[in-house]
Parts: C-alpha cells; sequence; structure tokens
C-alpha cells in the first residue's frame, strides 16, 4: 500500500473487521482512561525526588500479601512437571504406544493440579506421536484432552484444550482429510474492535505496565529536555502509552516544551485517526502543545518522505510489539530496521514478547509456544479474576488464532513467530547495536509500580541492557523482561 501522511481526522469506515466471537456483549465503548502508573508513583513521590538527588532510599517493607507456607502449583510448573514424566517413561520405555503412558496421581498434589498435570501429560504425548506419525495413537490422546478439558475451569485446561484442537486440525492436514487454508486475520483491527478488552489486559497484567513505562521513561530520559520532540510510533494500537509520556512531560518542573508531535505508522487510516483524537484530548487536558500526523502503510512500503520532519526537533522511535509480525520474512525485517536507522533518532525503543516459536522445527515450537501460552494464561486467570468477560476475549481471540497458526501452518503462512533475546541482539548488532544502561531512576520507578500493586506480589523483573544505534547519536532500545505470576 502507498504511503499516505496526513493529520487526523474524523473518518468513517466503509466496513468493519468480521471477528469470530461470542462475547459480543463486552465490546460496549468505555471511557477512555490513561493507565495509573503515575498515580502509583504519586505514594513515592518524595523517595523519587530523594533518589534524583542522589540518595536512594527505598519504601519501608510492606507485608506480602498472600503469602502462605503452601500453594498449590503454579501452570508453567505443572508444564515441567509433566515433561519430567514423559521423559522418564520415554526413558523407560514403558507405556503403551497406542494409548500413552499410564498416569499415576501425586498424593501430594491436590486434585486439580492432579487432572492438570494429567492432561498436560497427554497433550504432550499426543505431539510426540504425531511427530513419530502415529496419528491414529495421537488423535485418541487428543480427543481425551478435549474431552476432559470440556469446562475449562483451569488456565491449564483451556491451554490444553487450544493446543489440542489445533494438534487434532494438523493431524487430519497431514491426512489430507482437510486442505490448510490461510486464515487472514488483522490484529490492528481486531485490538480497536475489543478496545475494553485490551483496556484490561493493559492496566490490569504487570508486563505491558512494567514495561510500557520503563520503555517510555527511557524515551524521557533520552528528548525530555529537547524543545521539540518528534515521537514516530510503529504499530501505536490505542496509544495509551503515550499517556505516560505527557503526564511525564507536564511534571517536569520549568517545562520548555514548544512542540510534542507523534506520527502513527498503521494500515487502517481510521483507527489511527481515533487512536489520535483520544490522544489530542489527553494532550489538551495536560495543557501540552501537540500535534498529530499519520502514516498509513505496510512496514514494507515505507518511504522517508512520507514523514515530515523538522530540522530543529529531536526524533524518537517505538515499536511496541511490531517486529514479530516480520519474522517470516527475514529480509524484510531487515530493510525495515535500517529504515528506522535512517530516520536518525535520538533513541529507539523496541518491545518485543520473548518466546521460541520462531523455528521450522515442529517440536521446538510445539513446547515454546505451550510454555508461553501456559504461564501467560495462569497470569491472565490470577490478574484478570474481576474480568471474566475480557479474559475470555483475549484466550478466544488472540491466542486461539495465535495456537492455531503456529501448530497448523508452516513457511510463509506461519506469520506468528517469537524469538528470545538472543535473536534480537544478533540481529540489532548488523546494525551496529552498542550496549547501554537503563536509568537508575527507571529501574526504580518500575519496581515501585510492582510494588504498588499488591496483585503483581509474584512478579519478577529481570534487567537487561539497552541496546544502543549507532555510534554518533546515543539510540537505545529497551530489554526489559517480566516474568508473571
Amino acid at each position: 500500500m502507498a504511503s499516505q501522511c496526513g493529520e487526523a481526522k474524523t473518518k468513517t469506515d466503509s466496513g468493519s473487521p468480521s471477528v469470530v466471537s461470542h462475547l459480543a456483549e463486552a465490546k460496549n465503548q468505555v471511557p477512555w482512561t490513561p493507565q495509573p502508573p503515575f498515580q502509583i508513583l504519586n505514594k513515592y513521590a518524595s523517595h523519587i525526588k530523594r533518589f534524583r538527588r542522589g540518595k536512594i532510599i527505598s519504601p519501608a517493607p510492606e507485608r506480602t500479601i498472600g503469602h502462605f507456607p503452601r500453594q498449590e502449583l503454579s501452570a508453567d510448573s505443572i508444564l515441567e512437571l509433566a515433561k519430567m514424566r514423559l521423559l522418564q517413561h520415554t526413558s523407560q520405555g514403558t507405556g503403551d504406544s497406542n494409548s500413552g503412558y499410564p498416569f499415576s496421581y501425586e498424593p501430594d498434589l491436590s486434585s486439580e493440579n492432579n487432572k492438570d498435570v494429567e492432561l498436560t501429560s497427554y497433550l504432550l504425548n499426543a505431539a510426540e506421536k504425531f511427530t513419530n506419525q502415529q496419528f491414529d495413537c495421537a488423535e485418541r490422546l487428543l480427543r481425551r484432552c478435549i474431552l476432559l478439558s470440556s469446562n475449562a475451569d483451569s488456565p491449564v485446561e483451556r491451554v490444553v484444550k487450544f493446543f489440542a484442537e489445533a494438534l487434532r486440525e494438523r493431524v487430519d492436514i497431514e491426512r489430507g482429510k482437510i486442505d490448510l487454508h490461510k486464515n487472514i486475520f488483522h490484529l490492528e483491527d481486531t485490538l480497536f474492535d475489543y478496545h475494553p478488552a485490551i483496556l484490561a489486559l493493559e492496566q490490569k497484567l504487570p508486563s505491558p505496565q512494567i514495561t510500557q513505562f520503563t520503555a517510555i521513561q527511557a524515551v524521557l530520559d533520552g528528548v525530555g529536555t529537547a524543545r521539540k520532540i518528534h515521537l514516530v510510533d510503529f504499530g501505536i494500537k490505542t496509544g495509551v502509552h503515550w499517556s505516560i509520556m505527557m503526564q511525564g512531560l507536564a511534571n517536569q518542573e520549568n517545562c520548555q516544551l514548544e512542540l510534542l508531535k507523534i506520527t502513527a505508522v498503521g494500515t487502517t487510516k481510521v483507527r489511527l485517526d481515533e487512536t489520535g483524537r483520544r490522544l489530542s484530548s489527553f494532550a489538551e487536558s495536560m495543557n501540552l502543545p501537540f500535534l498529530y500526523k499519520t502514516v498509513v502503510s505496510e512496514t514494507k512500503g515505507l518511504k522517508k518522505d512520507s514523514f515530515e520532519f523538522d530540522h530543529d526537533e529531536v526524533v524518537a522511535v517505538y515499536s511496541g510489539l511490531c517486529l514479530w509480525s516480520q519474522l517470516a520474512w527475514p529480509n524484510q525485517l531487515k530493510q525495515f530496521l535500517q529504515f528506522i536507522k535512517n530516520l536518525n533518532p535520538c533513541v529507539i525503543v523496541v518491545n518485543e514478547i520473548e518466546a521460541s516459536t520462531n523455528t521450522s522445527i515442529f517440536m521446538d515450537r510445539y513446547h515454546g509456544a505451550l510454555s508461553f501460552t501456559i504461564a501467560t494464561l495462569d497470569c491472565l486467570d490470577t490478574c484478570l479474576k474481576g474480568d471474566t468477560i475480557y479474559r475470555k476475549i483475549i484466550e478466544d481471540v488472540f491466542f486461539r488464532a495465535m495456537i492455531r497458526n503456529i501448530i497448523t501452518a508452516e513457511d510463509e503462512e506461519r506469520i506468528y513467530r517469537h524469538a528470545k533475546i538472543s535473536f534480537w541482539r544478533e540481529l540489532f548488532a548488523e546494525f551496529n547495536i552498542v550496549g547501554v544502561e537503563l536509568s537508575d531512576s527507571s529501574l526504580y520507578q518500575a519496581r515501585l509500580l510492582i510494588k504498588g500493586n499488591a496483585a503483581w506480589n509474584s512478579c519478577t523483573g529481570h534487567e537487561w541492557k539497552l541496546h544502543g544505534y549507532g555510534v554518533e547519536r546515543n539510540s537505545i532500545t529497551v530489554d526489559f523482561c517480566m516474568e508473571d505470576p
């Protein structure tokens, strides 16, 4: 699609995207509100000011909420236990190849945990049978998984059901019963169709808030004193993260900002314009001089002359969950990174999911997707307890599509790919990337966000070095890994 550049104006869409969901009642619009990080940080404002003056004063320790001497197994622990059992039985050569290995219940586990371990064991065994082309045995195990997880009471059961349904479809494809057809899924449109659910996800899960806040704080550290700031956002989605930036600029003492400009890049202008109206309204409430532009284009069709740059403005680039969609086309991804570098930004921030699904080896990506999904749905179950409808939307609309694509598709039709941080570091190194540290203030405030929410008491942040782009300018990307509950 050719690039188009213009200011966001009200425009009607010619049609709404078709998204399969039985939860349409949750799609009613709710008032748009910014994320609450600064509300949390206000609680510790005095500590932050002292920290910035060089005196680190940690908040007084608080009693851990929800800590008990004995707890049920987490979802990822259940997965690891199931893997160990499968490995043990495989090495011992036990079990009937037609029915999988016999399952024995652990007396120290609850009945729910035992059921989860049993289902996960069947699912892992079915994948092994599939790779050995034992399709009959795999299908029997998958039918058992689907039947026993029909109520989907626990996050493990829901994951098992999603994977079992997708793997059974892959078995049918291998047998020639069905043709593999490309399922077009427009992520950008879907994000807007389920705006309330996305907001609930962003505001109640630790990883979106902490990574967004840390990333935006890194942008502030790089451009916060500039008089004219130009932010280029690839995949802006709801744009809520820029409310953090606006609050940070508005809270600066003696702020001399003359203009904050955001250029949003995406494929659907009406969606970009909707985000622009929200951000413009919020900027007005913060009394900030603000300009919003759009570039409507696929990433492979981007041209620098589609952007409006002024010689006296400082440019920052934000890529939030954008690069993964290009992993199926490595050359296109490298061209995109080169394009970003050619914009000559002083700061580049990249936010990506870390998971191992970008491999042609079926079992490797199967295990990588299973580990990522089972941990994430466990986190959704913990943090979205009061928003069951929103949780179901996230799982049924996004995760079901992702799992199906990872398991049933191959080559370029397998578009859902995620990589580990080591991959990104090697790729960035090709573009002359050097390591830079996150600011102590940014990390300290990120820890305060975790501390400020009792529901995140089992969340751990792993801090990684920043990566600088180029030598002549101090450009950075943020790597801040989160371990969810």
